[in-house]
């Protein structure tokens, strides 16, 4: 038997008297699951917890992840599972969480390890944003890439292996193209443009819409200006375009076809060398059809025709259980991407991850990137 056979083989032995957690962390809730036993006969738990809040000092999500992990060892306190090691925690061979705004919102990404640690008794641990767990649960952790819309846009390329590649993601002000975010500032541009009495790009349906939302347009500036969630604000009004074009409003068709192509470019993007012909999208703004997502599939199969571009098959929490499958499995297998994935397994970081490896472009995401996804909610 090989060495990486023997290595699988222990670790499905170990598996059978072990959990493997899942977290899911975001704006709109939380939820954990955990499996116990063989991988073809799982028992398995699922528990929810509340949502991150954002202040000053960004997010909470380190105290929502201790949170849900206690909530896992009071139920498996309380049930007397045959799993307890020492009547207070279940042993747990590994423990993988996607978190919202990771990226730009966790100050020490690190510390959500510790947690898991801490608080799990593990010593495989994977942290991500939502945005690459949204990946491995879309394609159900098969090679190609996967585009997650909502207020932000950002695409995952994947070769199956070890390599990750990223397109947009770079916040409101640099990126998200076809995003929420972009989407609703194209709307209030066009209630703008109808305002001042334009005829080209303006929106007479988008104006009344977005008073009613937002009040009288000499408002605006200030409410958008100096408001630190501008972001999800703007997004808000892409659900009224949506309807708006629904009616037949013209502009907001081309709104939203102008999106759909931003966003096959993006997708087009995170299929570059090594990435295998494979890909799916994720997210709010493309979960019915509209002229975005028709846009989006014409364009991608006008740009990229080998391309199969199929359903998503799994959410964000799936993606994170896969992780802890892989890290419990073939935990050498599992390779980090800052700022997007760090792993710890026995308390060293895998490959590619450390500070001498944070390259300038990943450096830059990591303060730049205001995208929150795919559990963001659009109003």
């Amino acid at each position: 038997m090989s060495e990486h056979a023997r290595v699988i083989d222990e670790a499905a032995l170990y598996a059978v008297d072990a959990w493997v957690v899942a977290l899911d962390v975001g704006g709109s809730g939380s939820r954990l699951v955990a499996e116990f036993g063989n991988p073809t006969d799982a028992q398995r738990i699922s528990l929810s917890g509340r949502a991150v809040k954002v202040n000053h000092d960004g997010s909470d999500a380190p105290a929502v992840v201790a949170s849900l992990c206690q909530s896992f060892n009071a139920w498996a306190a309380r049930m007397g599972h045959h799993g307890m090691s020492d009547g207070s925690t279940a042993p747990v061979a590994s423990a993988a969480v996607g978190i919202t705004g990771l990226t730009s919102l966790v100050s020490n990404p690190l510390e959500v390890h510790d947690i898991l640690a801490r608080e799990l008794r593990t010593n495989r641990t994977a942290v991500a944003g939502d945005a690459l767990t949204a990946h491995l649960g879309a394609l159900r952790g098969r090679a190609g890439a996967v585009l997650s819309v909502g207020t932000g846009a950002v695409a995952f390329g994947y070769d199956g292996v070890s390599r990750w590649r990223r397109a947009d993601g770079w916040g409101h002000l640099l990126g998200d193209l076809g995003a929420g975010v972009w989407v609703g500032g194209e709307a209030l541009r066009a209630a703008g443009r109808y305002h001042d009495g334009a005829t080209r790009g303006a929106s007479k349906v988008l104006l009344e819409a977005a008073v009613a939302k937002f009040g009288l347009i000499e408002s605006w500036p200030n409410q958008f200006y100096k408001n630190e969630q501008r972001a999800k604000q703007l997004a808000s009004m892409a659900p009224e375009v949506i309807i708006a074009a629904a009616q037949g409003d013209e502009t907001s068709i081309n709104i939203l076809e102008q999106a759909g192509r931003h966003l096959a470019d993006t997708l087009s993007s995170a299929l570059g060398n090594g990435i295998p012909p494979l890909a799916s999208t994720t997210g709010r703004l493309v979960q019915e059809e509209s002229p975005l997502t028709v846009a989006l599939t014409k364009q991608l199969s006008e740009d990229r025709p080998e391309v199969s571009l199929v359903p998503s098959a799994g959410s964000p929490l799936d993606g994170a259980l896969h992780l802890a499958r892989r890290l419990r499995d073939a935990p050498q297998s599992v390779a980090g991407f800052r700022p997007w994935l760090t792993v710890r397994v026995d308390g060293h970081h895998t490959l590619r991850e450390t500070p001498a490896d944070l390259g300038a472009s990943d450096t830059l995401a990591a303060k730049l990137s205001a995208t929150e996804l795919p559990g963001d909610e659009l109003q």
